[in-house]
């Protein structure tokens, strides 16, 4: 054949390979134009959600799964009040003799700073002894408790204020006291993520506990101002919200040098911990841990353990800011628009996978700037991941999946079960459209009519349980050939290759198929008891047919129409009851099966007969005959 001819034959097959890649084009391009406006929309509604605080207490709460809980420090070390001291001092409160004891065996030990947290608001007749015990200490910081009647104002860079404060009694106000507030304000939700570095109260302003240790252990001056979102504590500038509130990193309590106030007491206490540190007195019993904080690894606290974690994040210069507003909104549109891109393009199960990853690499971004003291909100990025899912998946269902099950249902009924997922998903992409297609295809017709001449001699259940047998012969030796059933009555069975799997040596198959049905039906008819006589005739035939779907409310089927289907039903129905092939088989497969001319074929409305071939089968070497009337 000519290099021409080989061109132009190829032209049919590249303007349909050609229209089917611009199908999936087009297909791409609706998933692509959808996919991004549904982003967004998404990102759209998110944002204004954002903005105005919809979700502000859900995004908190799922930010508090950043936290990440690092040692404590060993320059702050608690005093702890705890079971052990109360069962063996006694309840609280403790007698100003006792917290002056308890104070006297911590100077003892030479730290540079003493924090005390708890007031002690009331003159008893043992404060001069207290107050002496405090004397002897380098530095001590005690503190006041805001009493709120008006906690904020509605003005941003305002102060916390209050009417008045509960503070210690004048005669414990010694020369080396500094006093600071020890309030800790809880959130909307019961947790604690900030402190106020200041409050104020009848023009007195008080900074934290913490940052008023650490200022006296540094003996760094305590001038202390507010400026816009932030607190500048001499030149250092603490990053705050517009109230001066500082969010706390808190530390892991199990990595915290604790001692006991019992211990001390009683000189059981290894005091080597305490030189040269910043000692903090406070209750830490079972009942103290009031404070529910972000950190899973330190839930709950005391009040002592919350200043302690707030002097070590000014310590550490580890400071949060939350991530500014435009970063959070265009992370949103970039998460939105990402998934909307690309879930559109996966089935459920792969959707749901790689949503799964976006979120969990953005979690990955959200660690690594929190380790670099940026406070990222997963919340809306995970709320505009599942919002695209739920729409490409709800999309995919009415656009494809829902064809795609019509096309299982459908298809089941003609492959084997294994080939239903590849006929599907050859189907989906458009390899050969429902509506019709032209396919060269081969057909094998097996006339199963003998059967009804033992009407006579079974019972009609009898009858339908051999039909039923032979059926069940050839439609598994069909399928393992990758056939697709195309009609399946009780007196025919029509199958045909190359339709609806992409089968180059479809004329192979279809012989070889119809070989080892003619075969196994003989063995059958042979083994059963009694011995049958049925004779079942077969074609094969080769050519193209139209296939398509045809719908008649209620049913569906898919078929094929096409001459060489009438002709393969004629080859079936001789009277010799044999293999009989056409032509066009012939040209592909004679060669590679014993043959002989038959007699041929009359064709209504064609002048010249129809050729056609007979298979000469043989078992053991001897050759099976059918009662062949061969006429050449």
């Amino acid at each position: 054949m000519d290099p021409l001819s080989r061109s132009l034959q190829s032209i049919p097959q590249q303007l349909k390979t050609a229209l089917r890649q611009s199908l999936q084009d087009r297909r791409l391009y609706v998933r692509l134009q959808f996919g991004s406006a549904l982003g967004l929309g998404v990102g759209l509604i998110l944002a204004v959600a954002l903005i105005s605080d919809v979700f502000s207490t859900s995004s908190t709460r799922l930010g508090d799964l950043l936290y990440q809980a690092p040692a404590a420090t060993r320059h702050v070390v608690i005093v702890a009040i705890d079971d052990e001291s109360l069962k063996e001092i006694g309840p609280l409160p403790w007698s100003r003799a006792t917290l002056g004891a308890l104070i006297d065996a911590i100077v003892a030990a030479s730290p540079r700073v003493l924090a005390l947290d708890f007031v002690l608001p009331e003159s008893t007749p043992e404060d001069d002894g207290l107050a002496r015990a405090l004397e002897r200490a380098p530095t001590v910081v005690q503190p006041v408790i805001g009493v709120e009647t008006t906690r904020y104002l509605s003005d941003a860079r305002t102060l916390p204020r209050f009417d008045f404060v509960l503070a210690p009694t004048p005669m414990l106000r010694t020369r080396n006291t500094r006093l600071a507030h020890a309030t800790i304000f809880p959130d909307s939700d019961g947790v604690v993520r900030h402190i106020p570095l200041i409050i104020e109260s009848n023009g007195v302003r008080y900074p934290t506990l913490g940052l008023a240790a650490l200022a006296m252990y540094q003996q760094r001056a305590l001038d202390v101002r507010l400026e816009e979102r932030a607190v500048v504590w001499d030149a250092q500038r603490i990053p705050t919200d517009s109230y001066g509130q500082m969010k706390i990193i808190f530390a892991n309590p199990t990595t915290r040098v604790i001692v006991s106030a019992a211990a001390l007491l009683r000189g059981r206490a290894n005091t080597a911990a305490l030189r040269d540190s910043i000692v903090l007195i406070g209750v830490t019993s079972s009942r103290a841990h009031n404070y529910i904080t972000p950190a899973w690894s330190a839930r709950r606290l005391a009040s002592v353990e919350v200043h302690a974690c707030v002097i070590e994040t000014i310590w550490r210069k580890h400071f949060l800011t939350p991530q500014d507003r435009l970063t959070e909104i265009v992370m949103i549109f970039l998460m939105a628009i990402l998934a909307g891109a690309t879930v559109l393009h996966f089935r459920l199960l792969s959707a749901l996978a790689l949503t799964i990853i976006y979120f969990l690499l953005y979690l990955g971004y959200a660690f690594a700037l929190f380790s670099r003291g940026t406070l990222v909100q997963p919340f809306y990025p995970l709320l505009a991941l599942v919002l695209v899912f739920i729409g490409a998946m709800i999309f995919r269902y009415f656009s494809q999946e829902r064809r795609r099950e019509a096309l299982v249902h459908l298809f089941r009924r003609y492959v084997a079960p294994e080939a239903v997922e590849q006929v599907t998903r050859d189907f989906d992409r458009g390899a050969s459209p429902l509506s019709g297609v032209q396919r060269r295809v081969s057909i094998l017709c097996i006339d199963l009519r003998d059967v009804n001449h033992l009407a006579t001699t079974l019972s009609p259940e009898a009858l339908f349980q051999l039909i039923n047998q032979y059926t069940t012969l050839i439609v598994t030796r069909i399928f393992q050939r990758n056939g697709a059933i195309v009609q399946c009555t009780g007196e025919q069975i029509i199958a045909a290759w190359n339709l609806l799997l992409q089968q180059p040596d479809h004329a192979y198959q279809a012989l070889l198929a119809s070989i080892e049905i003619k075969e196994e039906l003989a063995a059958f008819n042979l083994n059963h008891t009694p011995p049958l006589a049925c004779r079942f005739g077969m074609g094969v035939t080769t050519g193209y047919v139209l296939a398509g779907r045809l719908s008649s409310a209620p049913h569906t089927e898919y078929t094929v129409i096409g001459e060489i289907v009438s002709i393969a039903e004629r080859l079936a129905v001789r009277p010799e009851r044999s293999i009989f092939i056409d032509e066009a088989t012939y040209a592909r497969v004679g060669d590679e099966f014993p043959m002989r001319e038959a007699k041929p074929v009359k064709l209504r409305r064609q002048a010249d007969s129809y050729r056609v071939w007979q298979v000469v089968l043989a078992t053991g070497g001897e050759e099976i005959e059918d009662d062949w009337s061969i006429e050449n």
